[in-house]
């Protein structure tokens, strides 16, 4: 079964919140439930994006990487 890439990223981002809440409900410093809530909203799309980013810069370093063995093969 095949997911439009919404619902990939919808589903992706709802279980990178739930496992944000439960690491800061039952962490070693718990928080109160309503406090990890609240956190986890910022925190859950801020690693997607990161996540995003680190791909993108990988993707980028392995092309330049490619043109540089090129050159210096000629």
């Amino acid at each position: 079964m095949t997911l439009p890439k919404p619902l990939k990223v919808a589903l992706l981002l709802l279980g990178v919140y739930v496992v944000a809440v439960l690491l800061f409900r039952f962490g070693r410093n718990g928080m109160e439930w309503d406090r990890a809530l609240l956190v986890s909203l910022v925190v859950a799309p801020v690693a997607l994006l990161w996540g995003h980013v680190r791909d993108r810069i990988n993707k980028g370093a392995e092309k330049a990487g490619r043109r540089w063995r090129a050159k210096r093969r000629a």
